[in-house]
């Protein structure tokens, strides 16, 4: 009896004794999975998951060493969804960032930006991936949106009327093809302070404009035809810009795009002036 029960107790020793290892530190296998996927040329992988308020993204092959292993403050990391279903994440690195998700379009895809500038594209298998982006997009922007519409002007949007459209142009080089907008003030005293397209990704081709004040313009005349006789001071007049709009005024701008407008299509506008924030998206 005595043998009999020193062998259980060995056996229970046994037992407990096995050892409890911890999430590797360079993957994302047993953490919260936002995207995971493998890239169709080179069946590289890439996962982005939710690791202990940060989010990590990791890109390489399945054994080894990963080429890219980022872990960054989720706070700092943006999520988007469109309207028309398009999915994606994007995670800072300095200047560089990398865009992955789903495009009803364009399939899934790792972007990988620098600063405003596409300079790689990578094509990534539908057969195995695994996507939750929309559910972490809702977590991650619950706050956020709270804090931004606590200090943003709730009818901001009503300042301004944003029209756009698909145009061409035919230059010595070829046609030339662009996005066209269309910014309308509804409201006097107006003054735009920054335009930002797509998040950042795509920019504006026209800059702001400043305009000779008429203290400026009645100097120049009387150089001109009294030899500065009758000279104004112009310290107390602010020059105008065609960023400066009263009711009904109309500030155009463009964004560069390809043949089949699939450049920099419309998916969200964020208008910033003195009158608060105006967002405006667009289902593709």
């Amino acid at each position: 009896m005595k043998r009999l029960l020193g062998s259980a107790m060995l056996l229970s020793v046994g037992m407990f004794s096995v050892p409890v290892y911890a999430n590797p530190a360079d993957s994302c296998d047993g953490e919260q999975t936002i995207f995971d996927a493998y890239a169709i040329k080179g069946g590289k992988h890439v996962g982005v998951c939710h690791v202990a308020g940060n989010v990590r993204y990791v890109y390489g092959k399945d054994s080894g060493k990963p080429d890219i292993l980022l872990n960054v403050p989720a706070d700092k990391v943006k999520f988007t969804i469109s309207g028309n279903g398009d999915q994606s994440v994007t995670i800072p690195n300095g200047d560089y960032s990398y865009t992955v998700g789903e495009s009803l379009r364009g399939g899934s895809s790792i972007q990988v930006w620098k600063q405003q500038k596409l300079i790689s594209e990578i094509e990534l298998s539908g057969d195995t991936l695994e996507n939750h982006i929309e559910k972490f997009s809702n977590n991650a922007n619950a706050n956020a949106n709270a804090n931004a519409n606590a200090n943003a002007n709730a009818n901001a949007n009503d300042t301004i009327t944003l029209n756009v459209s698909s145009k061409y142009k035919d230059v010595p080089a070829g046609r030339y093809y662009f996005w066209k907008y269309q910014l309308i003030s509804n409201v006097d005293n107006l003054t735009i302070n920054k335009i930002t397209v797509n998040s950042g990704h795509c920019l504006i081709n026209e800059k702001k404009r400043v305009f000779m004040t008429k203290a400026r313009e009645h100097n120049m005349l009387d150089r001109l035809h009294n030899g500065g006789r009758n000279q104004i001071s112009e310290d107390n007049e602010m020059p105008r810009t065609d960023w400066d709009l009263n009711t009904g005024g109309v500030y155009y701008f463009t964004v560069s795009s390809d043949s089949d407008y699939g450049k920099c299509r419309p998916r969200e506008a964020l208008i910033e002036t003195n009158k608060g924030i105006s967002t405006f998206r667009w289902k593709n």
